[in-house]
């Protein structure tokens, strides 16, 4: 009887058929160049951890089983090249060919920089029309920065060169005081949305996330990216950049488990988490909570 995830769980080479894949970007330098906390390289494997010690098969909630489900795991990245670039590079491909053999992967992070080629991925492996995204972060990591592939960086670059469509792209939960004007002018300039945090607080987060997929996935396929630092600090310490306000844990799931009920949403990340600063695993568990409640809804597809 497989009661736990773990049961469902196995290794990509004996699983070459699933409906989901695991993959791990053990990556932290992007967050150094920054001027972020260095650590975020041991997240995927503290997220593996929470992910098999406490999560069930059955989700109370929504009433799913999520037994049906095929979860294969790709492993980590091997992202130990001298030259920042070359790690880039090796993302890029890995991801268009795991996006090419699975449905779905869901990347297990690490600095956010890391997006951007998991997105070029993505971009690759489904004909190379320009995707739609969500990004929910506490920064619209939009910087302007030639030659630099830093965590503040990947989505401009996406939308500077063409891969990720603006109107189709909208950043959910940023800070009020955390984000350039030049930023957010930026994205208005290239028709991308813009959900506050003070938003999401005061109307909750189904609305938004539920307009914002609509847009992402209307003309193609789509990523969500977030950003466990979107989170306050209270629940979520462990990160790169921490912040006082922030999501809750409810809207996290929220947002999460929508985005599994998507049906265009082909890649789907937790980002930023840093194990080295976190208080008996609560940010990793709630990074693999966040995991468990997008398989949920990816299960409340397949289950019709």
């Amino acid at each position: 009887m497989a009661d736990f995830l773990r049961d469902l769980i196995r290794p990509a080479a004996e699983l070459p058929v699933a409906d989901v894949c695991l993959v791990g970007l053990p990556l932290d330098y992007g967050t150094v160049l920054e001027g972020g906390r260095g650590g975020a390289a041991h997240a995927p494997n503290a997220i593996r951890a929470e992910l098999r010690r406490y999560h069930k098969t059955y989700n109370l909630e929504h009433n799913i089983d999520l037994r049906p489900l095929r979860i294969a795991d790709a492993g980590n990245l091997p992202l130990r090249a001298a030259r920042h670039t070359d790690n880039h590079a090796t993302i890029a491909t890995e991801l268009a060919r795991l996006l090419a053999q699975y449905p779905r992967v869901v990347v297990l992070g690490g600095s956010h920089d890391g997006s951007y080629s998991t997105v070029r991925g993505l971009h690759a492996a489904t004909g190379g029309q320009p995707v739609g995204g969500i990004n929910l972060d506490a920064h619209a990591d939009v910087k302007d920065r030639p030659g630099q592939l830093s965590s503040g960086t990947p989505f401009g670059k996406l939308l500077r060169e063409g891969l990720l469509a603006g109107p189709r792209f909208t950043e959910i939960g940023l800070h009020s005081n955390l984000n350039l004007q030049a930023d957010i002018d930026f994205l208005h300039q290239q028709q991308a949305h813009v959900v506050p945090l003070a938003h999401v607080q005061l109307d909750g987060m189904p609305e938004y996330m539920s307009r914002a997929l609509a847009r992402a996935t209307a003309a193609g396929p789509a990523f969500v990216s977030f950003d466990i630092d979107c989170c306050a600090q209270a629940y979520a310490p462990a990160v790169s950049a921490p912040s006082a306000d922030g999501l809750t844990p409810r809207q996290a799931t929220e947002a999460a488990w929508l985005a599994g009920r998507a049906a265009g949403v082909r890649l789907f990340e937790v980002m930023e988490l840093n194990p080295l600063f976190d208080r008996d695993q609560q940010t990793a568990r709630l990074a693999a909570t966040v995991v468990a409640a997008y398989l949920t809804g990816v299960a409340a597809t397949l289950a019709g």
